[in-house]
């Protein structure tokens, strides 16, 4: 089995908690270095993991031989080290969003297909049961043609962190957004055509965006409705996904997909009045009983996408990236758009 040796930069809550323990169960990476400014991270690191530390990343890429590094430092600091990585020879697997702005994005896929490195960025919602369930769910065609999606996400946080100010590339539009904006393109596979966003600061402590509403309207004609709520007292619905036939929803108490629909066939073509004279005075096509049908998909049953063993696949394999740049330039383009509207 080949191995990647690979280093991690960044210990904050993203690097720590999910892609230094990932490379680490993973057989085909070799953690080698972190990379972090804090010392007591550094030395948490170096005894949990058996790695060597250091302040910068200059200096490792200077005295270690890496094939991989895992970009997991704060949006603004993302482009200066992919690009230093690129030009020591080092592929690079980047948390979202790849960079505070589109014009960064493009110059680090330019300068990984400059320097022939790889690089693919860390979107992982795509990757879990809910999801991965609700693509099993779209491709059973059981509610018709789609005609819209909508995806929440709420809370009452009066966040205090970096990710409250805008001069570290904060806000829920780069946060939650890259996440849920990622899910919804994925789940369409048809790229924008009108974005119509909304931003709002109501609880945060900083002056970033904790109320984010995003309208994307896409070449196949479907709908994205996005609302993030970080400032919402009573939860906002986390998934509605409407057909012309019924809709999913997402029972977050049962962690389930519930899905309500008909066949139409049943119901035959209807009966039409055509002018202004409604028989009888009655409306609504109120003598049609539609039999409504249900299913339910337990998230258990669903097996979410192993990431890290995709990214080995990319790295080390030469398989298809399972998350395409094209597609990451999409939502970062998407996300600026957002920004130039507000």
């Amino acid at each position: 089995m080949k191995i990647l040796r690979t280093a991690i930069v960044g210990l904050g809550r993203i690097g720590w908690q999910f892609h230094l323990p990932e490379v680490a169960a993973h057989p085909g990476f070799e953690p080698v270095a972190v990379v972090d400014p804090l010392p007591d991270r550094r030395e948490e690191a170096a005894v949990a993991y058996g790695v060597r530390s250091y302040a910068d990343l200059a200096p490792l890429l200077a005295g270690e031989a890496i094939d991989l590094v895992v970009i997991a430092s704060p949006t603004p600091f993302h482009a200066e080290q992919a690009l230093l990585a690129f030009e020591h020879g080092c592929d690079v697997f980047c948390d979202k969003p790849l960079a505070p702005t589109l014009a960064e994005a493009e110059r680090m896929i330019e300068a990984a297909e400059k320097q022939g490195r790889k690089l693919m960025v860390y979107q992982p919602h795509r990757a879990g049961v809910e999801v991965v369930g609700l693509h099993q769910l779209l491709a059973r065609n059981l509610i018709g043609p789609l005609y819209m999606i909508k995806r929440g996400r709420s809370d009452y946080i009066r966040r205090n962190d970096w990710q409250a100010f805008r001069k570290y590339g904060g806000g829920m539009l780069n946060n939650y957004g890259s996440h849920h904006i990622d899910e919804l393109l994925h789940l369409a596979g048809s790229p924008p055509r009108k974005i119509t966003c909304a931003l709002r600061t109501v609880a945060s402590l900083g002056d970033a965006d904790d109320v984010v509403k995003v309208l994307i309207e896409t070449e196949s004609g479907l709908l994205l409705d996005l609302d993030i709520n970080m400032a919402a007292a009573h939860p906002v619905p986390a998934w509605h996904v409407l057909g012309a036939y019924g809709s999913i929803v997402l029972d977050a108490q049962d962690h389930a997909w519930r899905v309500r629909y008909y066949d139409p066939a049943a119901l035959g073509a209807g009966v039409v009045h055509d002018e202004l004279v409604a028989p009888e005075r009655r409306y609504g096509n109120i003598d049609e009983t539609i039999s409504w049908q249900e299913f339910v998909l337990p998230l258990s049953e669903v097996e979410p996408v192993d990431y890290y063993e995709r990214c080995y696949g990319f790295y080390a394999l030469d398989e298809p990236p399972f998350v395409p740049i094209e597609e990451t330039l999409a939502l970062m383009r998407t996300l600026a758009t957002c920004r130039a509207q507000s």
